[in-house]
């Protein structure tokens, strides 16, 4: 398992090996099938305590919803809204995906890369062709193309959450339920982000996941 997944193989030998907390965590999970009494959903993050903030912040904003209230986000539901969030702050592209990369590029030749190197290379075909899960060699494909012509500014696109803004806005959204949400409102509260974006792009955005907006003329009403 943990040469199929490096992540696991830190997470074993940094978090886990040296914070008593994190195996505290870990050990309820085993004994009870949960943490915190909430599925386990965050992974590796979660089970080190490095989600507190985050999880605090939802009990916070769900106990503020009316019972009532079934679809309080512009028709969506807050269960839709949080897979929106997880999909949006999913990376773009694998750090393990770039590192074999760029160190068989490194390596020249096929024949002077290290057996390491070959066995990371064989690994990676064997879980697409096995599972017939091909994100991995897609991403393969996007490092290889950004190694070829590497730019410093655009390591953030690559390395960053994808569409940063729409993870501000689902966020935002979560914080003020409404019935249908102005786009001139959610625009000024990413321009304080220095986050900027056009009608149009929130307009795709909205009907793309069948957000309801306010379409009503006149100024929004001011924030509570």
């Amino acid at each position: 398992m943990c040469r199929q997944f490096p992540d696991l193989r830190t997470w074993l030998m940094d978090d886990f090996g040296q914070d008593a907390a994190t195996r505290a965590n870990f050990l309820t999970l085993v004994e009870r099938g949960d943490l915190n009494g909430e599925a386990m959903s965050n992974g590796f993050a979660e089970l080190a305590g490095e989600l507190d903030g985050w999880l605090e912040e939802k009990r916070r904003m769900k106990a503020q919803l009316t019972a009532h209230a079934s679809r309080p986000f512009g028709g969506l539901t807050w269960e839709e809204m949080e897979a929106l969030v997880r999909r949006y702050e999913a990376r773009t592209l694998g750090l393990n995906v770039f590192l074999l990369a760029r160190d068989w590029r490194k390596a020249g030749e096929a024949a002077k890369a290290s057996p390491k190197l070959l066995q990371a290379g064989a690994d990676l075909l064997d879980t697409a062709i096995r599972s017939g899960e091909t994100r991995q060699l897609a991403e393969l494909g996007h490092a290889v193309e950004l190694l070829a012509g590497l730019d410093p500014r655009r390591l953030r696109a690559a390395f960053g959450y994808a569409d940063w803004w729409k993870l501000h806005a689902l966020v935002f959204m979560l914080r003020h339920p409404r019935e249908a949400y102005r786009t001139r409102e959610v625009r000024a509260h990413l321009d304080t982000l220095d986050l900027r974006i056009s009608s149009l792009d929130f307009r795709r955005f909205c009907k793309r996941h069948g957000i309801r907006r306010d379409e009503r003329a006149g100024r929004p009403r001011q924030l509570k």
